[in-house]
């Protein structure tokens, strides 16, 4: 395969003049996005085999990374003829995106997926995300005997992000990252199937669910649990994703130790903001939390922290309007209640609004859904279409309290709900 790992720079410099086609994949340790993109980073390294793939530590060779603007994990930059090009990514990086890059600087389309040499495989149960309520189905799956699959393209979802987490049963405390791994190892063991890719399309047929997966392989199942999560929301503001990975960043977990000493900014007033801002105030030199609202929300014990933290500064009822910077981020524009407008300088800015569902699945099975897009289920998870479940942070149900527990409980609801109904087609 046509992936290598950086060394050092001068092995750098010459890759650059030895290669027409070359990309390079900065990324860092306990960084969700970095896992995801992982297997798709091989995968266009197959596709497109005239382009040299280089993976770069980014803790390694932190000059290098500060040197050509990289201050986020994962960030693809590409070269072409020694030169680097305009177009980089970062953050939860898309198939699609990455292969329009690719294919418009090689000017050729990559060789893709070939879905005849893929066999069709037949489940009762088709588990789709790998988070805390996708794999606590699987277990429950494995304990009920049923004929399952678990499919995600990222083990622990956006549990992996999380700094620290304190509320879970067994565990005083433990990083995102550490959990997952224990979830992760336990349905391992239990020599659970998995396929790790994404679910890209669903279609139904007689009585089975055709699911077409990222690598082009068809899966054909009776029932499916939608397990998806959520996915980060955005400012939306008009150079937010320019700027992302150039200071703009959705997890602190991954990029904190890109800002060591500057000046940084979280968006958001709730538990993941309250989080991050905690976590990015043992490393930069101070936080700003811009808040719209005139109070925090979510646990106290956070609060008070942020409270008695003195490298914290709340500032509240306040929205950010723009995002000041060209190459990298240099500060925030803030419109306040009341009127009046002010800038503040800042290195980074870390994006904590809240989530929201995918909502490409959810439209293709035409499910029943809530302000929102969260999808509507029974007491045992059921939702509007017959065969289909639903668990975890993208349902109405646990009174849309979004927890790891909640998800986890939701999960093994939904397997009982789905045995009793396999049960019944006999």
């Amino acid at each position: 395969m046509n992936i290598s790992y950086l060394k050092s720079t001068d092995e750098f410099e010459e890759l650059k003049k030895t290669n027409s086609f070359l990309v390079l994949d900065f990324y860092s340790q306990d960084c969700p996005p970095c896992e995801r993109l992982a297997p798709l980073y091989e995968k266009m390294a197959q596709s497109f085999p005239e382009v040299k793939f280089v993976k770069i530590f980014r803790q390694e060779h932190r000059v290098l990374a500060e040197s050509l603007g990289v201050s986020g994990s994962p960030t693809l930059l590409f070269f072409k003829d020694n030169l680097l090009l305009e177009a980089r990514l970062s953050g939860y990086i898309e198939e699609a995106e990455f292969t329009a890059v690719l294919e418009k600087m090689t000017g050729t389309k990559g060789f893709g997926s070939n879905q005849a040499e893929f066999t069709t495989d037949f489940y009762d149960l088709c588990i789709i995300g790998n988070g805390p309520a996708g794999l606590t189905a699987a277990v429950y799956g494995t304990r009920y005997k049923i004929n399952q699959i678990l499919v995600g393209d990222l083990p622990g979802g956006l549990m992996t992000s999380s700094h620290k987490i304190c509320n879970f049963p067994s565990e005083l405390e433990i990083s995102g990252s550490d959990l997952t791994k224990k979830m992760f190892d336990q349905v391992t063991a239990l020599e659970v199937p998995q396929k790790f890719a994404r679910v890209d399309s669903i279609k139904k047929t007689g009585d089975l669910y055709n699911l077409i997966l990222s690598d082009g392989e068809i899966i054909k199942a009776k029932t499916i649990l939608l397990a998806t999560g959520t996915k980060h929301r955005h400012l939306n503001l008009e150079n937010e994703k320019a700027l992302t990975g150039r200071g703009v960043s959705y997890c602190a977990t991954c990029d904190a130790m890109f800002f060591a000493d500057k000046v940084v900014a979280v968006i958001g007033g709730s538990d993941s903001a309250n989080t991050a801002a905690l976590h990015l105030a043992q490393i930069a030199k101070h936080v700003y939390q811009i808040y719209r609202g005139d109070k925090l929300r979510g646990e106290v014990v956070w609060i008070d922290q942020i409270k008695d933290n003195s490298k914290i500064e709340v500032i509240y009822g306040a929205q950010v309007t723009e995002i000041i910077g060209d190459k990298k981020v240099t500060g925030l524009k803030l419109s306040q209640q009341g009127g009046g407008e002010k800038e503040i300088e800042v290195d980074g800015v870390f994006v904590e609004i809240g989530s929201e569902p995918e909502t490409t699945l959810i439209e293709e099975l035409s499910l029943e859904t809530a302000a929102g897009n969260f999808i509507i289920t029974k007491a045992d998870q059921s939702t509007s279409q017959a065969g289909v479940w639903a668990a975890g942070d993208i349902t109405t149900n646990s009174n849309y309290f979004q927890q790891i527990i909640t998800a986890c409980s939701e999960g093994a609801i939904a397997i009982d709900g789905i045995f009793k109904y396999l049960q019944a087609k006999k």
